[in-house]
């Protein structure tokens, strides 16, 4: 199999509006689309944003799996799985779209696969997407940061120094898929945040309050945003906005 162009492309936050033209126009001419799962009974996020989009278009769609986990061998057994059914039925496909939220560049797995398939691509190019801090800034209408100051972007602070270093040094903080909220605010205090939850999706919910106030579970596409100097004056309680 011989793929003559590959996009990996950022499809934004869930929103289909938030999809920039140059996105939506490659997705409208590409002969298949990888939209990639974290398991088995689960759809893609990134496809149901397009869904729309392709709909007349009708590339072929393939959605391998790629879990949310650590564990190495599982990832090995996956990624060998999404390789072979990519070139199953990809065959006498010439473009193809590896689509994913937010954009490419930014905890995507898209690398991954480009190092894969790197061999069998004559062309790449990356079309970068809105990100769900910026759909989550926008929505709340404050800003992430202004003048010199510093922002982080923390995946993960449980157990990592780095996270730790990073969180007592930096100006605004964002955390995706944030799972230790308590540890968060042993940190900072008991600051004011904004949260947003599948952001761009029909069922989005935005919250603001301070971090003892959150009761919502957290969720893979959940993202907090943290300012040293509390950027949520009103309302006092956590709402929705």
């Amino acid at each position: 199999m011989r793929i003559r162009k590959l996009y990996g492309i950022g499809v934004g936050p869930g929103d289909p509006e938030l999809l920039t033209l140059k996105a939506y126009k490659a997705l409208k001419e590409v002969d298949m689309i990888v939209a990639p799962r974290s398991s088995e009974e689960k759809k893609s996020w990134a496809l149901l944003t397009i869904e729309g989009v392709i709909k007349e278009s009708e590339p072929r769609v393939v959605e391998p799996v790629f879990p949310m986990t650590k564990d190495q061998a599982k990832l090995d057994f996956y990624w060998e799985k999404a390789r072979e059914e990519v070139l199953e039925k990809g065959e006498g496909c010439e473009t193809m779209a590896f689509v994913t939220l937010g954009d490419p560049s930014l905890y995507s797995t898209f690398y991954r696969f480009l190092a894969i398939f790197k061999g069998s691509v004559d062309e790449v190019e990356v079309i970068p997407g809105v990100t769900s801090f910026s759909a989550c800034s926008s929505i709340a209408k404050v800003p992430i940061a202004e003048g010199n100051e510093i922002v982080s972007i923390v995946p993960d602070a449980k157990g990592n120094e780095n996270a730790v270093w990073v969180i007592q040094n930096s100006d605004s903080l964002v955390f995706l898929k944030p799972k230790n909220i308590d540890e968060i605010k042993n940190m900072l205090g008991d600051k004011k945040a904004i949260l947003g939850v599948k952001v761009g999706f029909k069922d989005q919910e935005m919250l603001t309050g301070r971090l003892s106030e959150i009761k919502e579970k957290t969720h893979y596409l959940a993202t907090l945003i943290i300012k040293k100097e509390d950027i949520v004056t009103e309302p006092r309680d956590f709402t929705r906005l």
